[in-house]
């Protein structure tokens, strides 16, 4: 039963890629509609309920960035900021997704100071977006170029129910010594080279969190965050 009910999350995954395309929503009332459901940015009411201050969003959209446009959404929790942007991805179980551009990245200042910030924050380091730097780039770098494969998002553990605001913790997996010289790393590396295919770098492209997972505890793959006071990037996006 556990795992007919991750493959319908990920085909709802799929489904929800029709809705951002399109343009409109496929849900009768607000609580059956998971995040993301139209390609519009968040109102700044829906933001503060949900923990976040949205002036606090670096480089924020506005209709006037060259991936979005003025328009105006059914949806009571969006403002007029129209995404036209979409990138794919795959969700926990590896099945492909498809998102609009974030809105933006942010830093510790945009969490609020009272109770519902504090419950932002769990939720934000809860969920986690994988970036795949590439092995001679920037480890902590998000920039397409720098990038050997597509975005791969933590959507278990109650992803529709838990992060209305879709919050994500910045995390770069990047192979070990151990995974790309050693007898034993080589072997692993190849099933699931076998099974995925390789990346821009040569390297077996990662599809699900359980191989994230996997070649962590072997020691074959190294998750980086970059640090929390935002030195050295925004740790998290919306």
């Amino acid at each position: 039963m556990h795992q007919h009910l991750r493959i319908g999350r990920s085909y709802l995954l799929v489904f929800l890629a029709a809705s951002l395309l399109l343009g409109c929503p496929f849900f009768e009332s607000e609580d059956e509609r998971p995040p993301f459901d139209t390609p519009f940015d968040f109102s700044d009411d829906f933001y503060r309920l949900h923990g976040i201050d949205p002036d606090q969003v670096i480089n924020r959209l506005t209709p006037s960035h060259p991936s979005a446009v003025f328009g105006m959404s059914r949806d009571s929790t969006r403002n007029n900021t129209r995404i036209l942007q979409v990138f794919g991805g795959y969700d926990a179980v590896g099945v492909p997704l498809y998102y609009p551009l974030p809105p933006g990245p942010f830093k510790p200042d945009a969490f609020l100071d009272n109770e519902v910030g504090q419950n932002a924050r769990v939720v934000a380091d809860k969920f986690r977006a994988f970036i795949f730097p590439r092995q001679t780039g920037d480890p902590l770098g998000s920039a397409a170029p720098n990038r050997r494969e597509d975005n791969l998002f933590d959507t278990s553990s109650g992803y529709f129910t838990e992060n209305p605001l879709g919050l994500w913790r910045l995390t770069f997996p990047r192979y070990t010594n151990k995974a790309l010289f050693t007898n034993e790393g080589k072997e692993v590396l190849d099933k699931i080279r076998a099974r995925n295919g390789e990346d821009l770098d040569g390297t077996p492209a990662i599809r699900r969190l359980s191989e994230i997972l996997e070649l962590e505890d072997l020691g074959l793959l190294e998750l980086r965050q970059r640090p929390e006071d935002g030195s050295m990037g925004p740790p998290w996006v919306v």
